[in-house]
């Protein structure tokens, strides 16, 4: 299991999005190959932070299914529109 942190930024005109509307949006996108065990996020004006707990074979996959899923949130969420992932990285 892999723990990867990673970091979304808005834009200063986008609506902030709740803690549960940003877990939503990652599950919703979450599929059994992604291999994630465990997600939390913490939001702000500015963005979120959040970790993910992965299952995969060494850090850099972890890194690429994270960062897979982060992206797949910020396309198919309407809550997240403008959103960009800033920061994946491998702990």
């Amino acid at each position: 299991m892999h723990l990867v942190e990673f970091a979304f930024t808005k834009p200063p005109d986008a609506p902030e999005a709740s803690h549960d509307a940003l877990l939503a949006a990652l599950w919703a996108v979450c599929g059994p190959d992604d291999g994630v065990e465990h997600v939390r996020v913490h939001t702000s004006r500015a963005g979120a932070r959040g970790a993910a707990f992965l299952l995969a074979p060494d850090g850099a996959h972890a890194v690429r299914r994270c960062r897979a899923v982060c992206r797949r949130a910020l396309a198919g969420s309407p809550v997240l529109h403008g959103w960009r992932l800033v920061r994946p990285a491998a702990v």
